[in-house]
């Protein structure tokens, strides 16, 4: 088994991951580390701002998104996609139990909140008791949590049958503190435990009192906290503590959030006060940030945007047509005008993100992969074989005289995709077709589709997440009829049809890609269906969108080298600011 395999196998089915080397030893840090960390995120200002832990509107997850919030509430692990390992944070050891019908995580023994009082299995219950309550997808794997002993739980699955993706929730769910959310929580059990459902009254209740519910501080088990006297207009403010594992291990004992998007971050970036932020920036700006020296790190976003077909319609329901449209669109052209800087052009064309290729797939079918490299006389090849031949005009026909002609839909509000759309709809005319490009409202874009109301349309495929039937979802099972409520057909891309012989069922191979344990068997999975997907071409992948993000090495040291395989992590829950900066990888300059 290859390196990175066996990584991920001990990630999925290790019983014991002890912590890195220096990240045990007890809390000692008296005094706050002098740096101050500037970063940007587009808070919310009291009386609307509050400490809840579960709503979106107004808590934490609106006010400190998922960079910031690590700091406060630590998860138990933190996830690296280069190798397929979770990294210990709250937890110091996790794992399935040997018949996989439970997962157990341990919390280490040093851990506690910034009140001085230990994180224990109490913390871990309760949080998980409200979150059922809030819809949590971890439910639909989990049946019920027990306390094993102080500091570890065991997590029960659902008909016995734990998988990696119940894992990623596990060790990726913030830990909320029983002191201040034990109330609710023991009203959330018990409301469970006497058969109550979302169905009923009291279950509606209590969901009500809990999004009302506004606490008066916030527990912080990471090294930083806040009051809402913190909360400016200009600025929020995260104080360091002393009582956090990670108090040790930091080198600023201010974090700054400056409040706001794109257009009031700018200028914070060009005149340095801002160290990193993760806005999404236009080209224009991009080169002002370069042109006044300040350094950018780019990372996967984890999806991008995909020509898609509606295989109803003559000529997109003929594979050799899908085939050479993947070939006559010049795919470095077309990320550059997407998104500037921000895109980069696929490369596998295997339904997967490039970076999960070499995970999630055997070498042996890797070297199988067609690229589609740029090739117009071979997508003429491919044509002429199907019974097409250039009219008088210059344009592809078929025997009768009907030539490739479609409309093209796209959503007129998002500047990415209306740019792939319009350069594909450029390059495909170039080479012989008759494509109309039309721009609509966004929603009635993704309604069309998700009706089959269209001929090509452009949306997402792939996703930010390192679980190969999450990335094969977007589009073939997305917009296509299996994934679609009844009467939609989407793309309507047959799942079942022959393959080398035999009846296969493409849309469960895609859901087999990842359930259970066993890992050669999901690479063996993804290999055939990342195979079927290069080959058929149902949709075409053109290009993966990346984060384009300033990053100021007059104020931090400690950016990564481009080549540091944590930058193979997404700017989402796994963004590698979020461990550089607790492990003390960053410092003031």
């Amino acid at each position: 088994m290859k390196r990175y395999l066996q990584c991920l196998l001990i990630a999925a089915l290790v019983l014991s991951l002890v912590g890195a080397a220096g990240l045990n030893k007890p809390a000692q840090a008296q005094e706050a580390p002098s740096g101050v960390w500037f970063g940007t995120w587009p808070y919310v200002l009291p009386p609307e701002h509050s400490f809840n832990a579960y709503v979106t509107n107004g808590g934490l997850e609106t006010n400190l998104g998922v960079g910031f919030r690590s700091y406060v509430e630590l998860p138990m692990a933190f996830y690296m996609w280069s190798t397929g390992e979770y990294l210990p944070l709250l937890a110091e050891s996790w794992g399935f139990s040997d018949d996989n019908s439970y997962y157990w995580t341990k919390i280490r023994e040093d851990a506690t909140w910034s009140n001085g009082d230990p994180v224990t299995a109490d913390d871990v219950l309760a949080t998980y008791a409200i979150g059922r309550l809030m819809n949590w997808s971890d439910f639909a794997y989990i049946d019920r949590l027990e306390k094993v002993d102080e500091k570890t739980v065991n997590y029960i699955f659902l008909e016995g049958q734990g998988s990696l993706l119940a894992e990623r929730f596990i060790l990726k769910n913030y830990i909320r503190d029983a002191y201040t959310y034990g109330e609710l929580a023991t009203k959330a059990q018990e409301l469970y435990d006497s058969g109550k459902t979302s169905e009923d009254p009291e279950w509606t209740e209590l969901v009500d009192e809990i999004n009302a519910f506004r606490p008066d501080e916030l527990l912080a088990s990471g090294p930083y906290t806040y009051t809402l006297d913190d909360v400016g207009d200009t600025y929020m403010t995260l104080h360091w503590h002393p009582n956090s594992i990670f108090s040790d291990s930091v080198n600023f004992g201010e974090i700054r959030i400056w409040a706001g998007e794109t257009e009031a971050t700018t200028p914070l970036v060009l005149s340095g006060e801002i160290a990193h932020a993760t806005n999404v920036y236009p080209p224009s700006t991009l080169e002002a940030f370069a042109a006044a020296g300040i350094n950018t790190v780019a990372i996967p976003r984890g999806y991008g945007p995909a020509l898609l077909f509606q295989h109803d319609t003559w000529p997109w329901n003929i594979t050799e047509v899908r085939q050479a449209s993947a070939l006559v669109i010049d795919r470095e052209e077309n990320a550059f005008l997407t998104n500037g800087l921000g895109a980069t052009a696929t490369q596998y064309m295997a339904g997967l993100a490039d970076s999960m290729v070499p995970l999630w797939m055997t070498q042996e079918a890797i070297d199988q992969l067609d690229r589609y490299e740029f090739d117009p006389d071979r997508a003429a090849e491919l044509l002429q074989s199907a019974g097409f031949e250039r009219n008088a005009d210059g344009k592809w026909a078929d025997a009768d005289g009907n030539v490739i002609t479609a409309e093209f839909k796209f959503p007129a509000e998002f500047t990415d995709f209306s740019g792939m759309a319009l350069n594909a709809t450029e390059q495909l005319n170039e080479f012989g077709f008759d494509i109309t490009a039309r721009a609509i409202p966004w929603q009635q874009c993704a309604d069309d589709i998700r009706n089959g109301d269209f001929e090509l349309s452009v949306w997402s495929w792939s996703s930010q997440s390192p679980f190969p039937a999450r990335q094969f979802y977007g589009p073939i099972q997305r917009f296509n009829y299996v994934g679609l409520t009844q009467g939609q057909k989407g793309m309507n891309f047959p799942m079942e049809f022959e393959w080398n012989g035999e009846m296969i069922d493409l849309d469960q191979m895609i859901n087999d890609s990842s359930a259970g344990l066993d890992i050669e068997k999901q690479v063996e999975i993804t290999s055939e269906v990342a195979l079927i997907i290069n080959q058929l071409m149902p949709f075409v992948p053109l290009n993966e969108l990346i984060s384009v993000e300033p990053f100021n090495t007059d104020l931090i040291d400690g950016l990564p080298d481009p080549d540091d395989p944590i930058l193979q992590n997404p700017s989402s829950t796994d963004h590698f600011i979020i461990y550089s900066l607790l492990t003390g990888a960053f410092s003031p300059k």
